[in-house]
């Protein structure tokens, strides 16, 4: 295979690469803050580098990722897309994906924002539910944190959820010109050790009324002023690669069966319970 990437290859290798395998990844990121130390761009790395590395495992296509969808952050820099609307564009990419004969379509969220990724499960659900032509597509979301549980360094005791040791690691590893450690930066003690035990604690939520049946008011806490949300200290590129090749590898094994099974209940009608 002359590359990995669909949006480099031309209209015959694609048609040539479906005689003979009909998986594609699908990434996704979001353009959000990372600190003062990592790009706006780092949840689209984040679903790069690992779906290309899981591509050469498994010798299948990576589709141009779709680099929007809902961070609710708001510092600036920060780009915010309704889930809706992002579930609309995946479900439109998918359809378009199953039409030209892609039967296996793994989604890779480099992004990890919990609104985004509930609304998608279920929209992908409810695609599946009215459109009988894509009964014999699998259709699959894949985690490298359903393969791989982040090791804590000595002093880490809280959680790494944002711009911390791992996505500072995998930066350092694979794209480490994008990387400004001489600019790192976090919000005061007491507001990042809140983040590092709660995810949302940046949010700050209110009503008018008082009333649990009043639609909640959210924005950014004023006092975050960075959003680090983790242990960047602790990075260090071994540490990414190690994490990515924890992760992959289990990830590109478990594919493979899924495939393999797929494709024989495609052959024999059978479906499986669940």
């Amino acid at each position: 295979m002359r590359t990995h990437a669909m949006g480099e290859m031309t209209v015959k290798e694609v048609r040539e690469y479906l005689k003979t395998n009909k998986t594609i990844i699908l990434p996704y990121g979001v353009v959000e803050q990372h600190g003062f130390h990592l790009p706006l761009s780092m949840d689209i790395h984040n679903a790069e580098i690992p779906c290309y590395l899981l591509a050469e495992k498994l010798d299948c296509i990576v589709a141009p990722p779709l680099n929007y969808c809902f961070s609710g952050g708001q510092l600036p820099g920060t780009i915010n897309v309704r889930p809706t609307t992002f579930c609309a564009m995946i479900c439109d990419i998918v359809e378009a994906l199953a039409n030209q004969g892609f039967e296996n379509i793994l989604i890779y969220p480099g992004h990890g924002g919990s609104e985004s990724l509930a609304a998608m499960k279920e929209a992908l659900r409810v695609l599946k539910w009215l459109n009988p032509g894509l009964e014999k597509t699998m259709i699959m979301i894949l985690s490298r944190y359903d393969f791989w549980a982040r090791d804590k360094e000595p002093g880490q005791d809280g959680e790494d959820f944002h711009a911390g040791d791992s996505e500072t690691s995998l930066m350092l590893a694979y794209r480490n010109h994008l990387v400004q450690m001489d600019q790192l930066e976090t919000d005061e003690p007491e507001i990042l050790e809140k983040m590092r035990h709660d995810a949302d604690f940046y949010q700050r939520r209110t009503t008018l009324s008082g009333q649990p049946q009043e639609i909640v008011t959210t924005r950014q806490k004023e006092e975050v002023k960075v959003g680090v949300m983790g242990y960047p200290e602790y990075a260090a590129p071994e540490r990414g690669r190690e994490n990515m090749e924890k992760a992959i590898g289990p990830m590109a094994e478990m594919v493979r069966k899924a495939i393999a099974t797929a494709d024989e209940n495609r052959k024999s009608g059978k479906r499986i319970e669940v």
